[in-house]
C-alpha cells in the first residue's frame, strides 16, 4: 500500500508539472485573439447584454433568411442580384448593405436596403470593385483583423475589439481558478481583472479607432493610405500616431462636415467629440484650479468637480480614484455610453443622463438675470439632446444620427448653409417654416444666434 501511495504521488506530481508547464506556455509570447465566445465563459452578463447591441451585428454571414431585411417580394430596378447571391450583410438598424465574395475578397452588391424608409437605393453601381472590404471596412467591422493577410477571427465588433487580444487574460484566469494552480498562485477574487493582460481603459481612442474617418499612416509593411482604418494600433493607443484623420478644415467640398465644423456624415463621432468642451473638461478644470487654488480640487467640492470633469475619476472604484494631477481624460465616450449595453440610459434622450452633471443649467439659463426657463419647450417633451445634439448626420437616407459636437445649431445656420438645426430637426417643430423658427429662437435667446455662429466658425 505504501509503495502504491508513493507511485500515485509521483504520477500526480508529474501530471501537475505537465499542467503547470502547459499553462505557463499559454502565458508566454504575444497574446492572441480567442473570440467573444471564450470571454462569455466568465463574463456572462456582459456578453449577453453585448449581443443585444448593434456591434456584433455590424457584419455577419447569412445563416438564416431573417438576416436579410431587404424586400425581394417584388421587382425593383435598383436590385440587379438575387437574394441567394447575398452571403453577408452589413448593418441592421438604419440601412443594410449586402456582400458577396469575388476572387477571395469581400465586395458590396450594387443596391442597399433602407431599413427605416423601407426602400431600395443604388449603391456603388459603377465602383463596387473599388471597395474591397479588406481595405475599406473590415478593420472596424470585424475582430482580430490581420492587415497582412486580410483575415480575421470574428465577424462584427467583439470583446477584443475594445479589450485587445484575450489569450493571456483567459489563461491567467484559468491558472488562478484551477485547484492545481492554486497551490502556487492565489485565487483570483471575483471581479478581479487579472492584472494588465487585457486592455481596460476609458480612453476615447478605443471608440475613436472606428468612429472616425481617415487613412492609415505609413508604418512597418503598410503603405500610407492603404487602409481606411488604423492598423498597427492597439485599443487605447493614440490613433494619431498611425492614422491620419480627416478634418473639417481640409473638407473643402463639405462632403463630411457642414461649414460650421459639425459632422454631416456617419463614423465621425470621435472627430466631433474631440473638438467639444467635453473633451477639454479635465484640462479646463485643471486650468481653473491652478488659478483659484487647491480648495477647488480638494475635499467634497473637489470630488464633485472631478466626478463630472473626468471619466477615469468617475468610473474608477472607490479607493483607486485618480487625483486632479493623475487623471488623464475629460468626459469621454464611456461617460455616457456603457459599452456592453448594460445601461438602460445609454441612449436616453431626456434630461436624465445629462442632468447628472448639468443640473444647474436645467433649472435656469446660466447668467440670465431674468432667469428664463432653460428651454421654451414644454417640460417632458424635449430633452437635452434635442437642442445640444441635433440630428445633423445622414444615414438610412435621412438625417437620423445626432451630432457629438455638443453644440446648439440655431435656425439661422440653416438659412446660411442648409444645415439641419436644433429646433426643426429634433422632432419638435418640423411642421413650422424656417422663418418662424428663426423668429422664435431670437425671441427666447436674443443675440444668441450670432454668438453661436461666430463661435462655430472659429
Amino acid at each position: 500500500m505504501k509503495k502504491f501511495s508513493v507511485v500515485a504521488l509521483a504520477i500526480g506530481s508529474i501530471l501537475l508539472l505537465f499542467f503547470a508547464v502547459f499553462s505557463h506556455q499559454k502565458l508566454a509570447g504575444e497574446s492572441h485573439y480567442i473570440t467573444s465566445e471564450k470571454c462569455a465563459s466568465c463574463h456572462q452578463l456582459q456578453h449577453a447584454s453585448w449581443q443585444q447591441t448593434l456591434h456584433p451585428k455590424i457584419f455577419i454571414p447569412v445563416t438564416q433568411d431573417s438576416d436579410i431585411l431587404g424586400d425581394f417580394s417584388k421587382p425593383d430596378p435598383a436590385v440587379t442580384f438575387k437574394k441567394e447571391d447575398i452571403k453577408f450583410v452589413v448593418g441592421s438598424k438604419w440601412e443594410q448593405v449586402y456582400v458577396h465574395m469575388v476572387d477571395g475578397e469581400y465586395y458590396p452588391l450594387t443596391a442597399k436596403w433602407m431599413v427605416m424608409q423601407k426602400k431600395w437605393v443604388p449603391y456603388k453601381v459603377k465602383d463596387w470593385h473599388e471597395t474591397p472590404m479588406t481595405k475599406k471596412c473590415n478593420g472596424c467591422h470585424t475582430t482580430g483583423f490581420d492587415p497582412a493577410s486580410g483575415k480575421f477571427l470574428e465577424f462584427g465588433v467583439g470583446c477584443e475589439s475594445c479589450h485587445g487580444p484575450g489569450s493571456k487574460h483567459a489563461a491567467r484566469r484559468q491558472q488562478t481558478q484551477s485547484s492545481g494552480c492554486a497551490l502556487c498562485h492565489d485565487r483570483m477574487k471575483p471581479g478581479d481583472a487579472g492584472g494588465k493582460d487585457i486592455v481596460r481603459t476609458v480612453a476615447p481612442s478605443v471608440c475613436g479607432q472606428c468612429h472616425t474617418r481617415g487613412k492609415n499612416s505609413e508604418t512597418g509593411d503598410y503603405a500610407a493610405g492603404a487602409f481606411d482604418f488604423p492598423v498597427s494600433t492597439k485599443p487605447g493607443d493614440d490613433i494619431s500616431k498611425n492614422f491620419k484623420e480627416k478634418v473639417a478644415k481640409n473638407d473643402t467640398e463639405q462632403k463630411f462636415w457642414w461649414g460650421y465644423g459639425i459632422s454631416k456624415d456617419r463614423h465621425q463621432e470621435y472627430a466631433d467629440w474631440n473638438n467639444s468642451k467635453h473633451a477639454k473638461a479635465l484640462a479646463n478644470l485643471q486650468e481653473s484650479t491652478a488659478k483659484r487654488g487647491p480648495s477647488c480640487s480638494q475635499g467634497e467640492r473637489g470630488d464633485q468637480c472631478m466626478s463630472c470633469h473626468s471619466a477615469d475619476y468617475h468610473l474608477a472604484k472607490k479607493g483607486s480614484k485618480p487625483t486632479l494631477d493623475t487623471a488623464r481624460y475629460g468626459v469621454t465616450c464611456v461617460s455616457c455610453h456603457e459599452p456592453h449595453g448594460l445601461d438602460s440610459q445609454a441612449h436616453d434622450e431626456t434630461t436624465n443622463k445629462c442632468g447628472n452633471c448639468h443640473m444647474a443649467n436645467l433649472a435656469s439659463r446660466a447668467g440670465d438675470k431674468a432667469q428664463k426657463p432653460h428651454s421654451p419647450c414644454p417640460a417632458g417633451q424635449v430633452g437635452c439632446a434635442d437642442c445640444h445634439m441635433p440630428r445633423t448626420v445622414k444615414t438610412g437616407g435621412f438625417y437620423s444620427l445626432r451630432s457629438h459636437a455638443f453644440r446648439i445649431v440655431p435656425p439661422q445656420a440653416s438659412q446660411q448653409e442648409d444645415i439641419p438645426n436644433s429646433c426643426q430637426n429634433s422632432g419638435c417643430h418640423k411642421d413650422k417654416p424656417l422663418a418662424w423658427a428663426i423668429g422664435a429662437f431670437d425671441k427666447h435667446y436674443p443675440e444668441a444666434a450670432d454668438k453661436l455662429l461666430k463661435a462655430d466658425r472659429n
